[in-house]
C-alpha cells in the first residue's frame, strides 16, 4: 500500500520537557487511524507535526497529499465572518474552478498540452465533487446544530462551541485526502457525532483522530497508534480500539512478568554470592594436621572464590540488561463519600417532571428562572443524594441552566436556593490568569492548609505524577488542564456537584474510572454529557438503583431539554 504519511527519526519537546523521542510513524492511504494517550502525552503534538504545522526538533516528516486539519482550537480570528471562514475552506477548490473556466474559454484555440491539463484539473474537480461544495458546507452546518446561521456573523459572536463547528464545517466541506481531526466530538451532541461518524468512515482518503469518543473509536478506527508518555514513543496496534484494548492487556501483564524475574535473578544471585562470602573461611574447622587442613582450606577457598565471581558476573550481565519498571498508570481514586447539605427557605419546589416534594430533601432548586434567548422559564429540583443527568441537542440550553445553578449567571427572573458550597466544573475552562504559576501551587490556591499536604492529596487521586507538579499551567494541554480542574472538584469534598461534559479531553481510560468514582458519591449530583459510553453507563446505574432502592434518596433521573425547556426523558 501507498505511504501517505511518514515520520522518521522525530524528537520533539518544549524547554526541559521531552514528548517524543526518536519516534518512527508509517501511516498509508486509506489507513483509519486513532491516536489515544494519556492527557499531555503529545498526541495533539504529533498531529500537528504530521499536519505540517509544527516542525520536530529532529527528524522529518512527509506527507502525500492534501491536509484537512482540525485543532482543539481552530484559531481562526474572531472578527472573521462565518462566510469569510468557509470561503477560506473553500479557497483551493474555487481556485481550481477558476482555473477550469479560464482554460474552457480557449478550448476552441488550444494547444495538446492545455487540452491535458484541463482534462487533468476537471478530472481533480469531479473527484473532490466540486460542484457540491457549497450544498456540503450547508449539510454539515445543518447537521452539526447550525442549520440556518447567518454567514454575516462573526465568529465571535459565536458560543465557543459553535466555533468549533463551523470550524469541523469547513475541513469536511472539501474533504482532503488525509484528515487530521483532535478531538472532533468535544461540541457535537448525538446526532452530530452519528453524522461525523458517518463521514469519517466513508472517507476514501485517510483519517486520524485523537479522540476520548470510545464509541466513535469502535466505529472508525481500525488501527491504534497509542502515545507513551513514559517513554516517549508510539506504538501501533492493529484490529480497532478493542483489540488495542486486549493487546495493551496482555503487553502489559508479559512486561510486569518480565520485570519481576529479573527482579528476583538480580536477588538469587545477589544472596548466591552474599553467601558463599560468608562461608568463606569458616566452612571447616581446623585439626592437627595443619598441612593438610590448608591444602583442604586452600581448595575450598579457591572454589568459594570462583562461586562468588561467577555469581558477580552473572549479576553484572542482569544489570547490564535491565528491564524497566512497569509505569504505574493513572488511575482515579477519588473518595467521594460526603454528606450533602440542603438549603434553607421555601417549603416546596415544582420539578420538571411536574411533581412536588418538600425542600427538607432538596438540595438544590430554581424556580422560574429564565435567560432570554437561552433559557425559558424553568422549575428545576435536586434532591439529596439524587443523580441528575440532562441532554439534548446542541443549544438546547443545559449549559446555561447549569450555569445558573452553580451562580456564575443570573437569571432574569425567578430564583435559585443552593448550599453554601457547590462544585462546579464548566463546559469551557477559562485561560489561566498567571500561566507561569506550577501545577501544585495552581491546584493549591485558595484551597489553605500545607502545600505538602495538597501534594500528597493530589498524588493520592492519580490523575496527576510527581514530575508534573512543577510544569507551568500555561504549558498544560487541554486534557491536563481539564485534570487539573477536575482534581479540584474532586478533592473539594462538595456535597453538590454541577459537572458540564465531564468527559470532555479526558483519556477513556480516565473516563472509566470517573463514572467509578460518581457511581459511589453519595452527595448530589447534577450533569450534562453528550458522552454516549457515559449516558449507557448512566442507564445502567438508574436500572440498578431502581432495583435495589428502598426510599427516595439515591435516586437516578435523566432530563431531556430543547429549546430552553427542560421535560423528564
Amino acid at each position: 500500500m501507498t505511504e501517505q504519511l511518514n515520520l522518521s527519526g522525530i524528537s520533539h519537546g518544549y524547554g526541559d520537557r521531552q514528548l517524543l523521542d526518536g519516534i518512527g510513524l508509517v501511516i498509508t492511504a486509506g489507513e483509519h487511524v486513532a491516536i489515544v494517550g494519556e492527557n499531555g502525552a503529545g498526541k495533539s503534538t504529533l498531529l500537528r507535526i504530521l499536519a505540517g504545522l509544527e516542525a520536530p526538533d529532529e527528524g522529518t516528516a512527509v506527507s502525500h497529499g492534501r491536509v484537512g486539519y482540525l485543532a482543539q482550537t481552530h484559531g481562526l480570528p474572531e472578527s472573521f465572518t462565518v462566510g469569510a471562514a468557509v470561503d477560506a475552506s473553500l479557497s483551493s477548490l474555487r481556485a481550481l474552478e477558476a482555473e477550469l473556466d479560464r482554460l474552457e474559454a480557449g478550448l476552441a484555440d488550444a494547444e495538446d498540452d492545455e487540452l491535458e491539463t484541463y482534462g487533468r484539473l476537471q478530472t481533480e474537480y469531479q473527484l473532490r465533487e466540486g460542484y457540491a461544495a457549497e450544498s456540503r458546507v450547508e449539510a454539515a452546518l445543518d447537521r452539526l446544530g447550525l442549520g440556518g446561521l447567518d454567514r454575516k456573523r462573526t465568529l465571535g459572536s459565536l458560543s465557543g462551541g459553535e466555533q468549533e463547528r463551523v470550524a469541523l464545517a469547513c475541513v469536511l466541506a472539501d474533504p482532503a485526502d488525509i484528515l487530521l481531526l483532535d478531538e472532533p466530538t468535544n461540541h457535537l451532541d448525538a446526532r452530530g457525532t452519528a453524522w461525523l461518524e458517518d463521514r469519517l468512515a466513508a472517507h476514501r482518503g485517510t483519517v486520524v483522530v485523537v479522540s476520548h469518543d470510545r464509541v466513535l473509536l469502535r466505529k472508525v478506527a481500525s488501527t491504534v497508534i497509542e502515545v507513551d508518555a513514559e517513554r516517549r514513543t508510539v506504538t501501533r496496534y492493529g484490529n480497532g480500539y478493542d483489540g488495542y484494548l486486549r493487546e495493551k492487556a496482555a503487553e502489559r501483564q508479559r512486561w510486569v512478568q518480565q520485570y519481576h524475574e529479573w527482579i528476583v535473578a538480580m536477588e538469587a544471585e545477589q544472596r548466591q554470592a552474599d553467601t558463599v562470602t560468608d562461608k568463606m573461611g569458616y566452612a571447616r574447622q581446623r585439626d592437627n594436621d595443619k598441612v593438610g587442613f590448608d591444602f583442604k582450606a586452600g581448595t575450598w577457598q579457591k572454589a568459594a572464590t570462583s562461586k562468588v565471581r561467577n555469581a558477580q558476573e552473572r549479576l553484572r550481565r542482569l544489570e547490564a540488561s535491565p528491564i524497566d519498571r512497569p509505569p504505574v498508570p493513572l488511575r482515579l481514586a477519588a473518595e467521594l463519600a460526603v454528606e450533602p447539605e440542603a438549603p434553607s427557605g421555601a417549603s416546596v419546589a415544582t420539578t420538571a417532571s411536574g411533581d412536588s416534594h418538600l425542600t427538607a430533601s432538596a438540595v438544590l432548586v430554581a424556580r422560574g428562572v429564565a435567560v432570554p434567548g437561552r433559557l425559558g422559564v424553568t422549575d428545576f429540583a435536586a434532591g439529596t443524594g439524587e443523580k441528575i443527568l440532562i441532554t439534548g441537542p446542541n443549544g438546547a440550553g443545559k449549559s446555561t441552566l447549569l450555569s445558573v445553578l452553580a451562580g456564575t449567571l443570573e437569571p432574569v427572573g425567578g430564583r435559585v436556593q443552593r448550599p453554601a458550597r457547590v462544585g462546579y466544573l464548566q463546559q469551557e475552562l477559562e485561560l489561566p490568569q498567571r500561566p507561569t504559576l506550577r501545577l501544585l501551587p495552581a491546584f493549591a490556591a485558595g484551597l489553605g492548609g500545607n502545600i505538602d499536604e495538597h501534594a500528597e492529596a493530589l498524588l493520592r487521586l492519580g490523575l496527576f505524577r510527581t514530575s508534573e507538579f512543577h510544569v507551568p499551567v500555561g504549558s498544560l494541554s487541554a486534557g491536563q488542564q481539564r485534570r487539573l480542574a477536575l482534581a479540584r472538584l474532586l478533592l473539594g469534598g462538595y456535597g453538590t456537584l454541577i459537572v458540564d461534559e465531564p468527559t470532555n479531553h479526558l483519556a477513556p481510560v480516565l473516563v472509566e474510572q470517573l463514572e467509578e468514582a460518581l457511581a459511589g458519591f453519595t452527595g448530589t449530583l447534577v450533569m450534562v454529557s453528550h458522552d454516549r459510553a457515559l449516558r449507557d453507563w448512566f442507564a445502567k446505574c438508574a436500572k440498578k438503583s431502581d432495583t435495589s432502592r428502598t426510599d427516595e434518596s439515591g435516586r437516578w433521573i435523566r432530563y431531556s431539554m430543547d429549546k430552553g425547556v427542560l421535560a423528564p426523558a
